[in-house]
């Protein structure tokens, strides 16, 4: 009997060595593991869509002596490549980081369709970015080219009479021979899509600035 009495300690520990402290090893880890691993959360691919995505909050730049409305189309090329997309989305997205300026898409519009448009608002102006194919630089003819000429035109609430318009070359890296740059006399070229569209945002924001006036205070 005696023992026997030391002998069932001895199993109960060798039961305890192998059941439980597996379990608790295997608990504390997985919880180290989640404390160590970060939530992932997938990004939407909105380049594919024409829909622009939504806006960054962050305003920037100087205000506008008033709020304005800007009724955005776009009149896209024959091959509507994806770069015309992620421009496009670029461009309001950057017009909604002014404070003062609210941008809004209303889709695929011809020259004489946004005019119309404009003539009908009573307040708001039509914004109407047109895509060319940018298939002749420096004399020299590209076959297959998908760089591009993106040009903008702001056309006056119920005159529909054409306010400012302005351009910008993106030029696709290893896309072709490429424009030598004029700026900041000459058309500014850019080679990302994202850069494309702020480009022609500021430039429409800067002449709004001028004509509107600037808040003060």
């Amino acid at each position: 009997m005696r023992h026997s009495s030391h002998a069932q300690p001895l199993r109960l520990a060798g039961w305890f060595a192998a059941v439980v402290l597996p379990l608790l090893i295997t608990a504390e880890a997985s919880a180290q593991s989640g404390r160590r691993n970060p939530v992932i959360v997938p990004i939407p691919d909105t380049a594919n869509t024409s829909e622009p995505p939504p806006a960054v909050e962050t305003k920037v730049g100087p205000e506008l002596s008033r709020n304005l409305t800007l009724i955005v189309a776009r009149e896209p090329t024959s091959k509507h490549l994806l770069a015309e997309d992620a421009i496009y989305a670029s461009f309001i997205n950057r017009l909604n980081q002014y404070s003062t300026v609210k941008a809004s898409s209303i889709g695929d519009l011809r020259r004489q369709e946004a005019k119309k448009r404009a003539r009908s608002e009573n307040e708001a102006f039509v914004v109407l970015v047109h895509f060319g194919i940018d298939s002749f630089q420096e004399g020299t003819i590209l076959l297959n080219s998908r760089d591009l000429i993106v040009e903008y035109s702001l056309f006056a609430p119920t005159t529909g009479k054409q306010q400012s318009k302005g351009k910008v070359y993106f030029q696709e890296v290893g896309g072709g021979r490429l424009r030598k740059s004029e700026w900041p006399t000459g058309t500014p070229i850019k080679i990302t899509t994202e850069a494309t569209g702020i480009e022609a945002a500021e430039q429409l924001y800067a002449w709004l600035l001028l004509k509107i006036g600037m808040r003060r205070g």
